[in-house]
């Protein structure tokens, strides 16, 4: 249902793919052990889907568990963030809007382990900070906690470097 299309003169709340992130998000913060591995499964196939839909989806899918299956999805940081890193980078704007939002809840609920990836996940956050897409800057600036300029942001990478 993720995948479904959205109507654009439907009520939110009553849009399937919001009604299905709504209940997976209940299910993992209820069931996490029962819900991560059919999501990670789920992603792990739908993020090389044809249609940008189900890519969309399979980040989005990510971002919404993290909080409820923080613990699992800890143990698989690398290939979730592989998924989302890699939908950064999608052609399609909804799917790079999708992954700067699961990103953002990332770097929320899988603390501190995230920060370890921060070799891989900084240039994909720089890269977004430049998307031709105002929808993707903004998301991926608010979701990732950046309030800063992007040249404040490589001042301090670069001087990290050093």
């Amino acid at each position: 249902m993720l995948a479904e299309s959205t109507n654009e003169t439907e009520d939110d709340d009553l849009a399937p793919d919001r009604a299905a992130a709504e209940v997976i998000d209940t299910m993992a913060l209820n069931i996490p052990k029962h819900v991560f591995q059919p999501v990670f499964e789920f992603a792990s196939v739908s993020c090389q889907n044809a249609n940008p839909k189900f890519r969309e989806a399979s980040v989005t899918a990510l971002g919404v568990i993290s909080e409820g299956c923080l613990e699992l999805m800890k143990t698989k940081l690398e290939p979730v963030l592989h998924i989302v890193l890699g939908a950064l980078r999608d052609p399609e704007q909804m799917v790079r809007g999708a992954a700067s939002f699961a990103l953002g809840q990332f770097a929320e609920h899988l603390q501190p382990e995230i920060v370890s990836h921060y070799e891989s996940v900084l240039p994909c956050i720089l890269n977004a900070l430049e998307d031709a897409s105002d929808e993707v800057k903004v998301s991926i600036g608010e979701e990732s906690g950046l309030s800063i300029q992007k040249n404040v942001t490589l001042d301090a990478t670069t001087k990290a470097k050093n």
